[in-house]
Parts: C-alpha cells; sequence; structure tokens
C-alpha cells in the first residue's frame, strides 16, 4: 500500500511539470509593423530587438490571398563586434518566418522586412522578438 502511495505522488508531480502554464511561455515584443493596400502594395517594417533577443520573426498577411515577394536583413551587435544576415521572403501568406541571426546570443539586433503584393490587395508586415 505504501508503495502505490509514493507511486501515485511520483505521478502526481510528474503531472505539475508537465502542466506548464500558457503564461510561463515567452511573449514576444513587437518592434515594428507597417500596412500597405493597392496594386502591388509594398511597405517595409524595422525596428530594434534589444536585450538579447532569442528569436526574432517576421510575419506577413495579405488579403486577398497571393503570392509575396520580399527580403529582410539584420544587423547584430554582440561585445564589441558586429554582423549582418539577410534573405528573401517569398510565397503564399501566412509568412512567419524565423530569420537568421549571425550570433547565438547577440546584445542586440537592427531588423527590416518588407513585401510586395503579385496583384492589388492590402498587405500587413510586422516584426516581433522572444528574450
Amino acid at each position: 500500500m505504501r508503495r502505490m502511495a509514493v507511486l501515485f505522488s511520483v505521478l502526481a508531480a510528474s503531472a505539475t511539470l508537465v502542466a506548464v502554464p500558457a503564461s510561463a511561455a515567452p511573449a514576444s515584443i513587437r518592434i515594428g509593423s507597417c500596412r500597405a493596400h493597392g496594386e502591388f502594395a509594398t511597405c517595409v517594417a524595422s525596428g530594434n530587438a534589444n536585450h538579447s533577443p532569442v528569436s526574432i520573426v517576421v510575419h506577413v498577411r495579405v488579403t486577398p490571398a497571393q503570392a509575396v515577394t520580399g527580403a529582410w536583413s539584420m544587423t547584430c551587435s554582440k561585445g564589441s563586434g558586429a554582423g549582418s544576415s539577410s534573405g528573401n521572403l517569398k510565397g503564399g501568406t501566412p509568412i512567419n518566418r524565423r530569420l537568421r541571426k549571425p550570433y547565438r546570443r547577440p546584445d542586440s539586433c537592427s531588423v527590416a522586412a518588407d513585401a510586395q503584393l503579385d496583384r492589388g490587395g492590402s498587405l500587413k508586415i510586422w516584426l516581433t522578438y522572444t528574450r
């Protein structure tokens, strides 16, 4: 009987460790956004991710659904050094692309992303990061 009580205690403790509340997940911080509409709409979002960003994500939404093209660039600092990375955005939306940083844990990063519609419509871009 004692063995069964110990087993239930261990199982209850394990369930408590696995059930992490949603509020414990790192919150995304919005650092820049833009909106545009019309034929071949284009916009550029930019911002600074401070305090050792862990991940930086560009989000793109369009209406009506269609392909978009664009690019992103980033310059990060770590200590007395600086590095940069860049890439392209292409395809259907929604796009939620995690961007490649030049350093594993930079002190801060300046980020810009742009996109253009293939046809007319509305375009929204925003950048987020987590610490």
